[in-house]
């Protein structure tokens, strides 16, 4: 009987040992959505052909592990999956075999803390991004590592690297994200494909002039096989981003941006380790809206 009490509590004392060492935690809100968008970019012609171009993104974040309650030993470590669907306008010269696109990833974050204010974080980004006509070379696997500092309370930083070996433009890109307090009333944030300059009108609410990136890679099926899809817009809007969380409790943000696209390009290129670009068309300015719901906080 005591052999059986011995073993019992051994196997109590390791499986809480295992338990410090690895701890899955899910938000507070379950898996809903943790993050909501949808952009639109007017039906826009080409400046020297007949083709015509238009856009509409959904997006929807599901977070699956809560990263500040999550841990493997002394990391922290983040799970979210990611849907976007893309409907393009299209026809004309650029006529496409399917004019709905989709993305699909599942972000897995590892985040180490270095001090009260500096973490190192990598991320694998297993992700599927086509048409849906040709599923085989339409997998990719993103790698990031990024150096997260903050200076105070009023600057914050990140550098880093990220890597998508099938449809980026280069192998290995670095990248800058930012938030500046530059004085009380005036915050300069860099974040994702968006710089914006926000001026506080009251506690909730903010108002600036944004510049930011819209668009995606996808491959797809032409007439001449499989080929990568690249389409970049450049945005100039209006963005007022309110914070309706209640007093004590995380942020929740509405952000809406209302603008206009700069310069837009739509580009096939070879899906080989090349990529060479076989054919690029530019199109004249469209209207450009944004609306999001961010609870990441």
């Amino acid at each position: 009987m005591r052999k059986w009490m011995c073993i019992m509590l051994m196997a109590v004392g390791m499986a809480m040992g295992r338990e410090e060492l690895w701890t899955l935690r899910l938000p507070d809100t379950a898996i809903l959505p943790s993050y909501v968008r949808a952009a639109y970019i007017s039906r826009m012609g080409e400046r020297h052909g007949g083709s015509h171009l238009g856009m509409q993104e959904y997006t929807v974040n599901l977070p699956f592990a809560d990263g500040r309650k999550s841990h493997v030993g002394k990391w922290w470590y983040n799970v979210q999956g990611n849907v976007t669907t893309t409907l393009l306008d299209v026809g004309g010269g650029l006529d496409m075999r399917r004019d709905d696109l989709f993305d699909f990833s599942v972000p897995v974050t590892l985040i180490r803390q270095l001090g009260e204010d500096q973490r190192l974080m990598f991320t694998l980004m297993p992700r599927y991004s086509g048409d849906a006509v040709s599923s085989a070379r339409a997998w990719d696997l993103t790698v990031v590592a990024d150096y997260y500092v903050k200076h105070g309370e009023k600057l914050t930083y990140s550098i880093g690297l990220a890597s998508s070996p099938r449809f980026a433009e280069y192998l290995v890109a670095p990248y800058i994200t930012f938030s500046w307090q530059m004085t009380e009333d005036w915050l300069i944030r860099l974040r994702g494909y968006r710089l914006s300059a926000l001026y506080q009108v009251t506690p909730k609410l903010q108002v600036g002039p944004s510049l930011g990136g819209e668009g995606g890679s996808w491959m797809v099926k032409t007439t001449r096989g499989q080929r990568i899809f690249r389409l970049r817009a450049l945005t100039a809007a209006l963005t007022a981003e309110y914070d309706f969380s209640r007093p004590g409790t995380s942020k929740k943000v509405l952000n809406a941006s209302i603008g206009a696209t700069l310069a837009t390009t739509a580009e096939f290129c070879n899906r080989k380790i090349s990529r060479d670009r076989e054919e690029m068309r530019h199109y004249h300015p469209g209207c450009y809206l944004s609306l999001e719901l961010d609870f990441r906080f």
